[in-house]
């Protein structure tokens, strides 16, 4: 795959926010920075109406993301900078991006009326299907210097492309690497429903904190020069990132592959982090 870091711009604060945190990932990274730009299509009923208004979008398009690059270039000299412009469907359009991309970025809105993030339909699809990891940036990101990165950790599944994503940003950032498991016991516990005693609940932790220590293991050796901080914590997963996700960080989550009927699903963590962290949110697919 080619060393290319994709960033969907449309001409929001977000997206704007989102161009140039992907070209800092990509001078990082040692890559390329590709812009897209996706107009929507236009329905059947419009194309009737005014037939030749596709070549006019698409030459827009265009226009726009040569704007968008030369500005971008203006920032960040030297920096490789490509685009593509699309007249699509900008969800499908740009999940194909991922499969040529290493990282795929893009803008995440504003704060809803309930205290917490509106991320959008488009990024919502694009998160669940995207065959490359996503990052969702909000409009007052800066260029500040991260102080850490998190990783929420769920020891149940399989999760080496996400310690591998954590640890390599955290060493390139030369940061610390904060590694979350949370866990929320059930009110009642086993066949016959009793409380779980306070002392169950220690040994279960002490469990979790132990099968934690097990799977970051192999990774801190591999990585000897990140600090790692690894914890298994008492507390809804959600919320104990977000908390853990204040200041200048980049948080890192997965994605399982795995479908339902309705298609391919963002988990309920994941979920819950995109629409309430302020910090940059990356989202990892992983087996």
């Amino acid at each position: 795959m080619a060393q290319v870091v994709t960033a969907g711009v449309d001409g929001t604060p977000e997206s704007t926010a989102a161009a140039h945190w992907a070209a800092r990932e990509a001078i990082a990274r040692e890559s390329s920075l590709q812009l897209v730009h996706v107009q929507a299509e236009e329905s059947t009923l419009d194309r009737m109406v005014a037939p030749d208004e596709s070549d006019t979008a698409r030459r827009d398009a265009e226009q726009f993301v040569r704007d968008a690059a030369a500005e971008l270039a203006d920032h960040f000299p030297g920096l490789d900078i490509s685009t593509k412009a699309a007249v699509a469907e900008p969800a499908w359009a740009l999940t194909e991006f991922s499969r040529t991309s290493e990282l795929l970025v893009t803008g995440s809105r504003g704060l809803s009326s309930l205290g917490g993030f509106l991320v959008g339909s488009v990024a919502l699809r694009l998160v669940a299907h995207a065959q490359c990891p996503v990052v969702l940036v909000r409009a007052e990101a800066t260029d500040m210097p991260y102080e850490r990165i998190v990783v929420g950790v769920d020891i149940r599944y399989p999760c080496d492309e996400l310690l591998d994503f954590a640890f390599e940003a955290a060493r390139r950032r030369s940061v610390p690497l904060v590694i979350r498991h949370g866990w929320e016991p059930r009110p009642y516990y086993g066949a016959r429903p009793m409380p779980l005693a306070v002392l169950a609940l220690e040994d279960v932790l002490n469990e979790r904190a132990d099968a934690l220590a097990e799977t970051v293991r192999p990774w801190s050796e591999r990585f000897p020069e990140v600090q790692v901080d690894a914890r298994a914590v008492l507390e809804q997963p959600a919320a104990l990132l977000v908390e853990a996700a204040q200041g200048g960080v980049l948080l890192v989550v997965g994605r399982r592959e795995h479908t339902s009927r309705l298609g391919p699903l963002v988990g309920p963590v994941a979920h819950a982090v995109m629409h309430h962290s302020r910090a940059p949110v990356a989202v990892v697919p992983h087996k």
